[in-house]
């Protein structure tokens, strides 16, 4: 349980840094070695690495709404 929390902590971090760093278009899905992966997409239509793997695609389908939908909204000038 432990790695699997390390995991989700470390691809919340990404995620994240690619929503600040201004550059993020849109997450998609993507398939990988047979696995499902989330990939942040920049405004210039170029991937970032995967930031999540999943062998079940609805998971991945719904992480990628998931972080479409926190990427929308509009941070609060206190997170800065």
């Amino acid at each position: 349980m432990t790695a699997k929390l390390a995991d989700t902590q470390l691809w919340q971090h990404n995620l994240i840094s690619l929503i600040r760093s201004g550059l993020f278009l849109r997450a998609e899905t993507r398939l990988s070695h047979g696995l499902s992966t989330v990939v942040g997409v920049y405004s210039d239509e170029t991937v970032s690495a995967p930031l999540a793997k999943y062998a079940d695609p609805r998971r991945a389908e719904d992480a990628a709404n998931i972080v479409n939908r926190l990427a929308s909204v509009t941070p609060l000038v206190e997170a800065n």
